[in-house]
């Protein structure tokens, strides 16, 4: 006798391995957090955001931070200031057997418009690691890069037991519905995963 394993799991975790990806590189953390919101805080905490403490001088603090990177699609004012955010989600998208699923994964970058033109440093040095454009622009090269490494590709086929990640076939990077004084583009995946089977164990 076999049972099926949650066959949806992956579509959540994946997101998870993605924001910690994109949090240990250099590049995309310059472009997307090129200051913390609060030094008091890791850039671990100002990256994902939510209600942080420490202690500061021996007095308490407490404080909610923004965040810079969410596992759920863009929301009109889930950007409250001048930022830049990126938003990662998954969509199951065919299953044409009960074995096999198509999920698509969408990563969706936004800027506000007054961060969207990089300074004359920030250009010298991104020209200089083959990365032009604007922010967002810059900020589509550095994830795909990133995702379509090889050691990224294999690291994630092997935890999810997944097949490669694509850009999508159709409108692989588009333009979402613009936000009041933010500018953005979403990169589109694709991978397909089969459902896990295990065996149940006897007695």
């Amino acid at each position: 006798m076999t049972q099926i394993s949650n066959p949806l799991a992956d579509m959540a975790r994946i997101k998870e391995s993605l924001m910690s990806m994109f949090l240990e590189d250099e590049d995309t953390v310059k472009l997307v957090m090129p200051v913390p919101d609060d030094p008091d805080f890791t850039r671990e905490q100002n990256w994902y955001g939510g209600k942080m403490h420490t202690t500061v001088t021996g007095q308490p603090k407490e404080v909610t931070l923004t965040g810079h990177c969410f596992d759920l699609p863009y929301l009109e004012g889930a950007v409250p200031d001048s930022r830049c955010a990126l938003f990662i989600e998954t969509q199951l998208l065919k299953v044409p057997n009960r074995f096999l699923k198509e999920v698509g994964v969408a990563v969706t970058v936004f800027c506000h418009k007054d961060l969207i033109h990089l300074s004359g440093p920030e250009k010298e040095y991104f020209a200089s690691r083959g990365i032009y454009g604007n922010r967002t622009d810059c900020l589509c090269q550095t994830i795909d890069r990133l995702i379509m490494s090889l050691t990224v590709t294999d690291s994630i086929k092997k935890n999810y037991a997944i097949g490669d990640m694509q850009l999508s076939e159709k409108e692989p990077v588009k333009l979402p519905e613009p936000g009041s004084g933010f500018y953005g583009k979403i990169l589109s995946y694709t991978y397909h995963s089969n459902y896990q089977i295990r065996k149940k164990r006897n007695g």
